[in-house]
């Protein structure tokens, strides 16, 4: 190596390091590890980070998810619906009125779609609806996995107070690619790992074609998340949802807790954050 590029190597490494240690100060300290995943609250609680390489494909909402031609208790890798039956809990789940919307004259059996594209699919539901706008058996009443990028939270993190309700929205990067997407929590899981969300946030951070069915097509990388728990009180974003809206009220609140440096930092533990450094300034 020259002595020239070692010099500038040498400034790099101290810019790199110095940058990394500012903000790795700045981070929250306090907080708490949910299966594995440690999870650190902005002094304030307006925030909390976190950082997981666990994916899961939700498809809920989406108004092609579930098809009542397809095959029960089986799952192939293609269907009529983007998802299998069994992911819905139907038709011998408990659980099935959870994910599907029951048919009105008939609450035995889920409601399909009497017109529009997707004529003849069940109505699937998220958490996160609006059955004002169009009423309970209409799909525009929920949120479309295959559209607007959302987190699915497992029901622990839910419903502890302080981590967020449906509509409250958040930010997200692939640590690895360095791919991002606004979100907004919609969907409510079972006891679960964090990493859970629809097709179109996973599109976003690199998969061209999730499959909900068997989870082929995910990106690569580890994801950090930043959530803004109370924002839906004042996020502007519509319904149904806009996405452009969306992404400006994530972002607006992604810069006031330090940006994108920070959520790469601050999701992840000291150790991580230096582990990650010294890769970067070895290549």
């Amino acid at each position: 190596m020259s002595t020239v590029r070692r010099l500038l190597a040498t400034a790099l490494s101290c810019c790199l390091f110095s940058s990394t240690s500012a903000i790795a100060q700045s981070c929250p300290a306090g907080g708490f590890d949910y299966m594995g995943v440690p999870i650190a609250f902005s002094p304030d609680h307006a925030a909390y980070y976190f950082a997981t390489d666990h994916k899961l494909v939700d498809a809920d909402g989406a108004p092609n998810a579930y098809h009542p031609a397809d095959v029960p208790n089986t799952c192939p890798a293609t269907g009529r619906g983007i998802d299998c039956l069994a992911a819905a809990g139907y038709p011998d789940g408990s659980w099935w009125q959870t994910v599907l919307v029951a048919d009105p004259e008939d609450p035995t059996r889920p409601a399909i779609q009497q017109d529009g594209p997707y004529k003849g699919f069940f109505v699937s539901m998220t958490s996160l609806r609006n059955t004002a706008f169009a009423g309970p058996a209409s799909t525009a009443s929920y949120v479309d996995a295959a559209a607007i990028p959302y987190i699915v939270l497992p029901a622990p993190i839910y419903r502890t107070d302080g981590m967020g309700e449906m509509g409250d929205i958040g930010f997200a990067t692939n640590l690895d690619t360095g791919q991002t997407t606004p979100f907004v929590i919609a969907d409510e899981g079972p006891v679960e790992r964090l990493g859970e969300a629809s097709v179109a946030f996973w599109h976003a951070l690199g998969a061209q074609a999730p499959n909900p069915r068997n989870g082929e097509g995910l990106p690569d990388g580890r994801i950090a998340y930043v959530v803004f728990p109370g924002s839906a009180k004042d996020a502007k974003i519509g319904w149904p949802i806009d996405k452009a809206a969306l992404a400006r009220e994530a972002r607006t609140r992604l810069d006031a807790v330090g940006g994108l440096a920070a959520l790469r930092s601050c999701a992840q533990p000291k150790t991580e954050i230096a582990s990650a450094s010294a890769v970067r300034l070895s290549k």
